[in-house]
């Protein structure tokens, strides 16, 4: 009966979650439904017009309305409906005069609120008004002149706030200044809109144009009058109406650099700035050619940000107007740039090399780059560039090195704004077309047909070719795991939604939470070195990033069948499934499988001691603990100082745990466990097999979570942890899963069952542990392991109890270059905070030579929040540093000092060759004192490595690295492949 009673709470349970995702949906259909009506409503999100006065207090439009009230400011008031979309945590419809400037500076910055400002901003320019659109034409509901002054106001508390003049903030300053309505020509507008409103005086018909003008005005407005003229107008008019059109035509015309910074330096006072906009002028109208024109745009803006980073005198208008011209110069190098690729014809590759130094220094200014990977990029191209020749290989590494711009570029812009993006896609779809926008409109545009005539160029040479649907493609795609699957080509699902084993998803990052999968196509990169993508990994799951240029190519074959095949040189292929590929497929087939199988004659059920960290070792592995405690316990012998003290609870205490009956009278959980194993394989219908499964996995997983383990154990349980960690409340611990089926050779499970961290208290503590003991039957952790597992019955969960380390840096560590195998170097992804690289944050990753110790960049660290810990249990999460750096020296020279140690003294398996195995080993810092939390080998798929399709997409390459290049001669092909 209590069976049957747990199935029917498990069903409405499954209902209630399938009508909780309904609900989601429509909420986000009521949402936009809103929005749409704001767009149309003659008043839009407004429900009045109101003086807003300083002291709080509200009054009616009439002059003056807020002078005894100490000033303020006469705008649109918001309805209830706008406001209750703005308390559900989306701050639409901002009136910029509204704004008070100190809630975005000092240290308690209202940081996320301004980032939907900005959002907000680029939605009001590209989707014709947001739910602006009628309300412009709503007088008094907007004034372009409070908007003006409230804006300039903002930017001058941000650039006197020493907060906003660091690296971390330069991108998102100067965002702020391409983005926030500031006055370029107060006269000219001021004129106009005085013509505006004398029009409107003799024609009402023009009052709507008028409002429109006085309240958002943009460059559409100079048509919107001549059209009005044409239809509308008033005969004696006609003239009024075709001067202040002429006007607005002056207002927004393109004016050359020099005459927009020559207007620059003419409302400054300051003669030290008079200078820098004339000496930038000066060295522009003597640069000869387009080349020395980007050369000089990209160093004066490059100087420009280098005055605003450091100390200076300048007052905060000056300083304004520095990001001002610092924006006129990046338009300047995206057209000059845009204009050489257009010319370039035949070129050198030592030419375009030097070009690509500029572009690439025009695209540092803009704070996409940071000064680290600037320097990186500038060394790159000094390599390739210092000699005349080099070969085919370090061309084309030196190539795709250089690619990694774009990832970074918008990598930066997602540190700053991606979470608000994906945010804001509830409301509108156009929410993410805010970073590509942005990345299309600076000089990344013309470094990267630059640079894919170069890499189109080194792949005809190499034979390093990739294909996506029948056409050879140079750029746009990275390899990140090997692999040949086919499968359905799917966007990602919604929240909620399970995944297909058979779905080839596109995402947006590889995520912690993903089921079985076919394949993996990413949009952004998280960590390379995390759970999920190590799982990939090892399951020959091939895995490549994408950049936004060939995303739309890859998108319009979603819902159909295709075939995803990664070298392990990196080379792509992704095509249309046929029936060719069933031969292909049936000869990969013979490759060897992976199995997971129990070693039962090595099983020891029958020891339940708690047992400290210090009196465990590798040889208990297996045995009565899993390997990531015995590691640990290995760990501990050879590294006492660098892994905190930890508590194991054997595999016995679990299988005891389960000799408890199901309920009264009936047969253990263990009995009634294996029976369904064996009912359930016996269901031949795969859809009420996955059904059958799904019920008995939550029934199980819910008996393991809230059952009993008695007060034996508990008592047992309390005295093991006041010995190892003593008073309790004075220490939090992780409390992680160590099975009998992880870390096999073949498999290795990373991240696929549970680790509650940072629990504090005893009964929290065991609920923990409860938790998981269930999480190996959890229907993820299932999913993966199931097909490849022999005798299911048997898993067995080990755990681990550690005692926090509050780790302001952490991360993992690979003792080889994941990418080529090579083992003179080390693989490390690290982020502030605890456990960001192993969850697939977008982390810090470098490759370090373990002789010279040379760092090379692959990624900086872009994850906006960290995970730290709360002293009264679990964990919170703070905004990110943004830091260029996230590991030190000092902290790298530990970690490769660790590795030299490790293999040699730590008893890791050896590989055919006789070396120790290519370990996996997670650390983290406090202080710039290292802790270890596992060590593991490294498993990659012996399908994807034997994988004669994958060998073969790397051999016609294999012969022709060897070649040289010559620099000074033309590229064989003109543009990308």
């Amino acid at each position: 009966m209590i069976v049957r009673i747990t199935f029917t709470l498990l069903l409405v349970a499954s209902l209630s979650a399938g009508f909780a995702q309904a609900a989601v949906g429509r909420q986000t259909d009521q949402y936009r439904d809103l929005i749409d009506q704001f767009k149309k409503a003659p008043r839009g999100p407004f429900q009045g017009v109101q003086w807003f006065c300083k002291d709080g207090s509200v009054w009616p439009p009439k002059e003056n309305a807020c002078r005894k009230h100490g000033g303020g400011h006469q705008h649109g008031d918001l309805s209830d409906r706008a406001y209750a979309l703005r308390a559900n945590g989306y701050l639409i419809a901002n009136v910029i005069s509204g704004l008070e400037p100190e809630d975005f500076v000092g240290p308690d910055a209202r940081l996320d609120d301004y980032r939907q400002i900005l959002l907000e901003r680029f939605l009001i320019r590209v989707d014709d008004g947001w739910v602006f659109r009628r309300a412009r034409y709503y007088r008094g509901a907007l004034q372009v002149e409070d908007e003006q002054v409230a804006a300039k106001n903002i930017m001058a508390a941000l650039l006197a706030d020493a907060a906003w003049m660091t690296p971390e903030r330069y991108l998102l300053l100067r965002e702020s200044t391409l983005l926030l309505p500031l006055a370029v020509e107060p006269q000219l507008g001021a004129k106009i809109r005085q013509a505006a409103s004398d029009i409107s005086e003799a024609d009402e018909g023009f009052y709507e144009l008028r409002v429109k003008v006085h309240s958002m005005p943009d460059a559409g407005d100079s048509e919107r009058v001549r059209a009005y003229a044409r239809e509308s107008g008033l005969d004696d008019l006609q003239e009024a109406y075709e001067s202040l059109a002429v006007d607005m035509d002056a207002l927004y015309a393109m004016h050359t650099t020099p005459s927009q910074l020559k207007l620059l330096a003419e409302e400054s006072w300051n003669r030290k700035f008079k200078k820098e906009m004339l000496d930038t002028i000066n060295a522009l109208n003597s640069a000869k050619g387009l080349a020395e024109a980007i050369a000089v745009t990209a160093s004066r803006a490059q100087r420009f940000r280098k005055i605003l980073l450091q100390e200076n005198s300048y007052t905060v208008h000056n300083r304004l107007r520095f990001l001002r011209a610092s924006l006129i110069l990046e338009q300047e190098a995206y057209a000059l740039g845009n204009q050489l690729l257009e010319t370039s014809g035949q070129a050198s590759r030592g030419a375009r090399l030097s070009w690509l130094r500029h572009l690439g220094a025009a695209v540092h200014a803009t704070g996409m780059l940071s000064d680290r990977q600037w320097q990186e990029i500038q060394s790159e191209l000094f390599r390739l560039g210092e000699n005349g020749s080099l070969s085919v290989a370090e061309y084309y590494a030196g190539l795709r090195y250089l690619a990694r711009i774009t990832q970074w570029s918008q990598r930066s812009l997602e540190f700053h704004f991606g979470a608000t993006v994906e945010r804001w896609h509830v409301l509108t779809d156009l929410a993410q077309n805010f970073i590509p926008d942005r990345v299309r409109s600076s000089p990344l545009l013309p470094f990267t047909g630059i640079l894919d005539s170069l890499i189109a160029d080194a792949s005809q040479l190499s034979g390093m070719k990739h294909r996506v649907f029948g056409q050879e493609v140079a750029t746009g795609v990275r390899g990140l795991n090997p692999g040949l699957q086919r499968g359905i080509l799917l966007l990602s699902p919604e929240r909620g939604t399970e995944m297909r084993t058979d779905g080839i998803y596109i995402l947006q990052s590889t995520r912690q939470e993903l089921t079985p999968v076919a394949g993996i196509i990413t949009r952004g990169e998280g960590s390379s070195l995390s759970h999920m993508q190590l799982l990939a990994r090892n399951l020959g799951i091939p895995n490549l990033v994408v950049d936004e240029a060939l995303y739309p190519r890859i998108k319009s074959h979603v819902g159909e069948r295709v075939v995803v095949a990664i070298s392990h040189q990196g080379v792509v292929s992704i095509e249309r499934d046929s029936p060719e590929w069933d031969v292909i497929f049936g000869g990969e087939t013979l490759a060897e499988e992976i199995t997971i199988k129990a070693d039962l004659n090595k099983l020891d059920l029958d020891d339940r001691t708690l047992k400290p960290l210090s009196r465990v070792r590798s040889r208990d592995s297996g045995r009565t603990i899993g390997p990531k405690a015995a590691n640990l316990g290995e760990l501990f012998h050879f590294y006492p100082d660098m892994v905190n003290p930890g508590l194991v609870i054997p595999f016995g205490a679990f299988r005891q745990y389960l000799d408890q009956p199901l309920y009264d009278g009936a047969p253990s959980a263990f009995e009634w466990m294996k029976s369904q194993y064996d009912r359930l394989d016996s269901i031949k219908d795969a859809t009420q097999r996955n059904r059958e499964t799904r019920l008995f996995l939550n029934l199980l997983h819910e008996w393991i979570e809230n059952s009993d383990p008695g007060e034996d154990f508990k008592n047992s349980l309390r005295q093991a942890l006041g010995n190892v960690f003593g008073e309790e409340g004075s220490y939090g611990l992780f409390v992680r899963s160590d099975t009998n089926i992880e870390d096999l050779p073949g498999f290795s499970g990373a991240g696929l069952n549970l680790t509650v961290p940072n629990v504090v208290g005893f009964d929290a503590i065991v609920k923990a542990i409860l938790r998981v003991w269930a999480s190996p039957f959890s229907e993820r952790s299932y999913a993966w392991r199931q097909s490849l597992m022999v005798m299911p019955e048997h898993v067995y969960p080990a755990v681990l109890l550690m005692k926090s380390f509050a780790s302001e840096k952490s991360g993992v560590l690979v003792t080889s270059d994941v990418d080529s195998g090579d083992r003179s170097w080390i693989s490390i992804a690290a982020n502030e905070g605890v456990g960001g690289a192993v969850d697939g944050q977008a982390a810090e990753e470098i490759r370090v030579q373990r002789v010279s110790g040379d760092v090379k960049l692959l990624a900086q660290a872009s994850a906006p929040l960290q995970k730290l810990l709360n002293p009264k249990g679990g964990i919170e999460k703070k905004p990110a540093s943004g830091s260029q750096h996230v590991l030190s020296h000092g902290e790298i020279e530990q970690l490769r000092s660790l590795v030299a140690d490790v293999e040699r003294r730590f008893p890791l398996p050896r590989d055919l060759s006789g070396l120790p195995v290519v370990a996996d080993i997670e650390f983290g810092f406090q202080q710039g004192r290292m802790a270890l939390f596992q060590i593991r080998p490294f498993v990659e798929s012996r399908r994807a490595r034997s994988s004669q399709t994958l060998v073969d997409m790397d051999r016609d390459a294999s012969g022709k690295h060897a070649g040289r290049v010559r620099l000074d001669q033309p590229p064989l092909v003109s543009g990308a492949l």
